[in-house]
């Protein structure tokens, strides 16, 4: 996970090279403010965030409304993702070499389990949802395709733990440790307390921090490269499994998993 940034090189990771375009890199930046926490935003909260001046804003967010990455609310002329921006994500993922690696070993450990199995990536200090096997006869639930609770899942956890001293320092200093659950972790002393326990042990337990009712147990996805990726979990419920139960049974599971697609990952 590299180190915060603001301003232009925070949205594009990079410094501005000599074909840097600043117009795609504005338009980028403006998208990159759309969250699961912040769906809607005004024209000025848009160009104050991105430090746009107003008109320019203004030009970009018409523009980006009449190729359909956003719309505009008629009545309150508040901003929103349009439905090209969904699509895009979705041919992004589908592309997504990374994808092509999972797919296989998850479906094949699905087949084995048939326990629901959910694996994620981190982009800027949040996960994304890359692939998910859902498993028929489990109580249905909804995990958001980007979330940055990483402490509330198994998922964040595993994820977490795996990062160098320094760059898990750095997630905390900027991270808001938000209640999902009575059961969440909210304090940066609980949270660092238990992703010790996850390095120790080797993968990640979410026992209903995230959703009451929802058990889950993560591994991370490291390259070979050392770099921590994202992360892969099995997820059941408290109506199937005790936590303990769940621990026993898909604990080695899952880091089994998580050894064979580090295995097949790029540097």
């Amino acid at each position: 996970m590299s180190t915060r940034k603001k301003g232009p090189e925070a949205a594009t990771g990079r410094r501005e090279g000599p074909y840097f375009s600043k117009i795609i890199e504005k338009g980028l930046r403006i998208l990159n403010l759309f969250t699961p926490e912040t769906t809607s935003l005004s024209l000025t909260d848009i160009a104050r965030r991105t430090r746009i001046n107003p008109t320019s804003t203004f030009r970009f967010v018409e523009t980006l409304v009449q190729l359909g990455y956003l719309r505009k609310d008629a009545r309150t002329k508040l901003i929103k993702l349009g439905p090209m921006a969904l699509a895009l994500s979705y041919n992004v993922i589908k592309s997504f070499d990374i994808l092509q690696v999972i797919k296989p070993a998850v479906d094949k450990a699905f087949d084995g389990f048939h326990v629901s199995i959910d694996t994620a990536v981190t982009e800027h200090g949040r996960l994304v949802l890359l692939y998910r096997r859902e498993a028929k006869d489990t109580l249905t639930f909804t995990l958001p395709f980007v979330s940055s609770d990483l402490q509330c899942s198994a998922l964040g956890k595993a994820y977490l733990a795996a990062l160098p001293d320094a760059e898990l320092r750095a997630w905390l200093d900027g991270a808001t440790l938000t209640r999902r659950t009575p059961r969440s972790l909210i304090t940066r002393t609980a949270v660092l307390a238990d992703l010790r326990l996850t390095r120790a042990r080797g993968y990640a337990i979410n026992n209903e921090e995230y959703i009451i009712g929802l058990l889950s147990i993560g591994a991370p996805l490291v390259n070979k490269d050392g770099e921590t990726l994202g992360a892969v979990s099995f997820d059941t419920t408290t109506v199937q499994y005790t936590i303990d139960e769940a621990e026993k049974l898909f604990a080695p599971a899952v880091v089994a998993l998580a050894k064979e697609i580090q295995s097949l990952l790029p540097l």
